[in-house]
């Protein structure tokens, strides 16, 4: 068997005996109950206006326009997880990666691991398969549950098209939650204590979920956990056509929140993305860049440090 399918392996099994990752996949599991009851609700409240609304123009011998909620995509019941992916997935993400190196050094077999004919390499790609596999894992559950829900919902419809586009957003989610597992792996590989290792992805998860979108959009940091205040556009003055111009390249979470609406079909007609870099581009860039952050700390990782007082 090969040294990093070895490494793979030992490092699923200690996901799966921690209590953190199993609280993590409950609550992911919950999130996307709680955005399709929220979506659900809210489609159920517009109906109920549309059908007072109806009786309203046939008492006064006019056609009633077309109804709203069947203008839209069904997919839209789930624009709440958008949202939830940005913030619980992503620092789960976090979480994961973090405790993929940081768990050998805790419990002192990183030394032993470094003592075996075992290339750096192959530590690296064990690890970051299992990343993989980890956060699969979360999404195909959250996916799981969100075809579960438009298949229970009796006035949902969804059409073969739309379920492409649903499983393509979330493998987008799968991407975007990879790109900061890859940096909390790189983190901790780099870091000389498990605080600092943590403590970096974090507060770049912040700055760029945050941070970031303020200064690019003038988005205030509530309107940040909403899925459609999230997408208003930004002012028209020079400064902020500056700051998208500048930081639009590394605004991982605006990029991913545009497509994620897109896909799901509750983006505004005709709003552009902010910045002049696509965002799929910045998705892309952005997770390769993370790749090479994280195979590049794996392969300097110093392995003689283990134990609790490392």
């Amino acid at each position: 068997m090969k040294p990093s399918i070895l490494i793979e392996r030992h490092a699923l099994a200690g996901l799966l005996r921690e209590r953190t990752i199993a609280l993590i996949a409950g609550l992911f599991a919950l999130l996307v109950l709680a955005s399709a009851y929220l979506g659900w609700s809210a489609t159920i409240t517009v109906d109920g206006i549309y059908a007072s609304a109806v009786a309203w123009f046939e008492q006064n011998g006019q056609v009633a326009p077309p109804n709203p909620v069947t203008q839209g995509s069904p997919l839209a019941l789930l624009r709440n997880l958008t949202i939830y992916i940005s913030l619980v997935g992503a620092f789960s993400a976090i979480v994961i990666g973090h405790r993929m190196v940081e768990a050998d050094r805790r419990a002192g077999v990183l030394p032993l691991i470094g003592t075996r004919p075992l290339d750096r390499l192959d530590y690296a790609r064990g690890k970051i398969a299992a990343l993989a596999e980890g956060i699969a894992g979360l999404i195909g559950l959250a996916a799981i549950v969100g075809v579960l829900t438009f298949l229970i919902l009796p006035s949902i419809h969804v059409r073969a098209n739309e379920w492409v586009r649903l499983a393509t957003f979330f493998g987008l989610g799968w991407f975007y939650m990879m790109t900061f597992g890859l940096i909390a792996i790189g983190s901790s590989a780099r870091a000389q204590s498990e605080t600092a290792g943590l403590l970096m992805p974090a507060v770049l998860w912040l700055t760029l979920t945050f941070v970031v979108p303020a200064l690019t959009g003038n988005i205030l940091p509530t309107a940040a956990i909403n899925p459609v205040s999230a997408l208003a556009p930004a002012p028209q003055t020079a400064i902020f056509d500056w700051s998208a111009a500048l930081l639009g390249p590394i605004s991982l979470a605006e990029a991913y929140k545009y497509l994620g609406a897109e896909l799901l079909g509750y983006l505004p007609a005709g709003l552009p993305p902010r910045g002049t870099v696509p965002p799929l581009v910045v998705l892309i860039l952005t997770g390769a860049a993370a790749f090479a952050f994280a195979l590049s700390s794996c392969l300097k990782l110093d392995m003689t440090k283990g134990g609790p007082d490392a």
